[in-house]
């Protein structure tokens, strides 16, 4: 595990504050800082004009980072809510300038096209539609937690990375870990001499890797 990658301090879609020292705050694992510039790069295709803002994530090689309980391992990313003005200045949920409709259609993004392991956000109706977790402290932005690349996932997850497993199997990529996803990947692992338990672990990303998916898989429904 190495976070030794450091997010630049701009580019395609989104800003950065809150960097300490020279960007010493925003190192990652070389996933989650791909992750970050592909959102980036998403968010600027819909929104050229007003880009996100990215705040820290962790120190370089990782560890304790106080006052934060968790960005220890280079994959908890913090971004600013949006602003109705769109200037890269804080905003919590209360405030006037909070541009809730804007901020919900990035966190939307966020689960599209990252790995999401889970989302901390204080805004009820981000919560109410699933997106979020309340965490104390999450008023003034969300932190989204990633997984590392090829983590395990099983159903209930979500995320870039169930959507690429869907995709493989011929399945209709919704990002969404359910039912029809685990019979396909258990279809998957006993064609492949896999054990068929539905989890997608290391050998099964790697059989997924070096093949397509087979007329057996797309058909599952």
């Amino acid at each position: 595990m190495n976070i030794d990658v450091q997010l630049p301090d701009k580019g395609t879609g989104f800003v950065t504050n809150n960097r300490c020292d020279n960007g010493a705050c925003q190192f990652g694992q070389k996933s989650a800082i791909e992750t970050a510039l592909a959102v980036g790069a998403a968010w600027n295709g819909l929104h050229a004009d007003r880009p996100f803002s990215i705040g820290q994530i962790s120190r370089k090689g990782g560890g304790l980072f106080p006052p934060h309980k968790s960005h220890r391992v280079g994959l908890d990313i913090d971004v600013r809510p949006m602003r109705q003005n769109g200037e890269n200045e804080p905003v919590t949920i209360s405030d006037p300038e909070f541009d809730l409709a804007l901020t919900t259609e990035l966190i939307k993004l966020w689960w599209q096209k990252a790995p999401v392991q889970m989302m901390f956000f204080n805004e009820p109706s981000v919560i109410a539609a699933g997106l979020s977790q309340f965490v104390n402290g999450h008023h003034n932005h969300f932190h989204v937690r990633l997984r590392a690349k090829d983590a395990v996932i099983r159903i209930g997850d979500r995320g870039s990375d169930v959507a690429e497993v869907q995709s493989i199997l011929g399945l209709e990529p919704d990002g969404r870990f359910g039912p029809t996803t685990q019979h396909a990947v258990e279809d998957f692992q006993t064609a492949h001499q896999l054990l068929a338990d539905g989890v997608v672990g290391p050998k099964t990303w790697a059989a997924l890797r070096s093949t397509q998916a087979t007329p057996a898989a797309a058909g599952v429904s």
